[in-house]
């Protein structure tokens, strides 16, 4: 059976900031909690590599508002972007602060 390796390699702010002042929210876990995908979900072939990176801000209702994003395959990142879609934040956070992430798939 075919598996799928999502390795995330995290640039910018959330890896060194992922708890915000009150000490109650880390960006990174809720990543890792959020993002899984399925063996053969992702259009990729074994031994290629696929990335996005991906701006946010967390707007005053908990919401991922996507800033800008990057890609190589436009399958990939709608997928990624549903699942960031999906995410809420209950803990009070910065809705000025930026996020960057680097997303690197791999199918092995």
């Amino acid at each position: 059976m075919k598996t799928l390796a999502a390795a995330i390699l995290i640039v910018g702010s959330g890896l060194f900031n992922g708890v915000e002042a009150s000490g109650s929210f880390n960006m990174n876990e809720k990543l890792d909690e959020v993002l899984r995908f399925e063996s053969n979900s992702l259009s990729i072939e074994k031994n290629q590599t696929a990335f996005v990176k991906v701006s946010f801000k967390i707007n005053a209702s908990g919401k991922l508002e996507i800033l800008e994003a990057n890609y190589s395959d436009e399958s990939i990142k709608e997928q990624l972007m549903q699942k960031l879609n999906n995410i809420s934040i209950d803990a009070a956070t910065d809705t000025d602060k930026v996020y960057y992430y680097h997303f690197t798939f791999k199918k092995m």
